[in-house]
């Protein structure tokens, strides 16, 4: 308006403000002779900074909190009443992710370096007649506890071995997939026999 524009759609083209926004200004000039907003219309900040901060520790202190709970402890510590939406906003501001963190084997350090080893010793071995075998359990149910993180690659999850229901059993050599079972009773002794003797015997036999 300074420079002599008073037209709406020229306004818009050269700003890109909507055109919605453009009207409702010029009405508000004419009536008020001013752009500026009264105080009393001004929305209080929902937020507070007390508020974002006890968010953040709510995270660091479990990153598994739900936009629930975390609304019901702002609630109750802080007297604060916070939409789910709005706490969910806040922490997309500051970078936050909700996502179901990777599960990943509860292998100990002492374990893992048992493992490489025995891989080590083994390198320059012969392995046209071994064969190797392990179980391995799956969960029927997926994992749906999220976390709040920065980093979702690289969030994961201990799951236990064998608190699953289904059960594989296989086998595989140079040549590849050698056989393999499934099952969903605990492996004991005996049932291990019989594995051995019902499924790998005979599938070294054709081979």
């Amino acid at each position: 308006m300074e420079r002599g524009i008073r037209s709406a759609s020229l306004i818009h083209r050269e700003t890109n403000i909507p055109l919605s926004t453009i009207y409702y200004n010029i009405d508000k000039l004419k009536q008020t002779g001013s752009l500026k907003h009264r105080d009393e219309n001004r929305r209080p900040r929902v937020l507070g900074g007390k508020e974002k901060k006890a968010i953040g520790q709510y995270i660091r202190y479990n990153n598994e909190i739900t936009l629930n709970e975390i609304k019901e402890n702002l609630s109750k510590m802080h007297h604060k009443s916070v939409s789910t939406s709005t706490i969910s906003r806040h922490l997309h501001k500051y970078g936050y992710k909700n996502v179901v963190p990777q599960s990943t084997h509860m292998l100990t350090s002492d374990e893992k370096q048992r493992r490489v080893q025995w891989a080590k010793k083994r390198i320059n071995d012969d392995f046209n007649n071994t064969i190797f075998t392990d179980e391995f359990s799956f969960q029927l149910f997926r994992n749906t506890v999220r976390r709040w993180t920065k980093n979702p690659n690289q969030e994961f999850k201990c799951s236990p071995k064998n608190r699953q229901k289904v059960h594989v059993w296989g086998a595989i050599s140079v040549k590849g997939v050698f056989t393999c079972h499934t099952f969903r009773c605990n492996l004991n002794g005996s049932y291990y026999v019989s594995i051995l003797e019902d499924y790998l015997l005979p599938a070294a036999t054709r081979e």
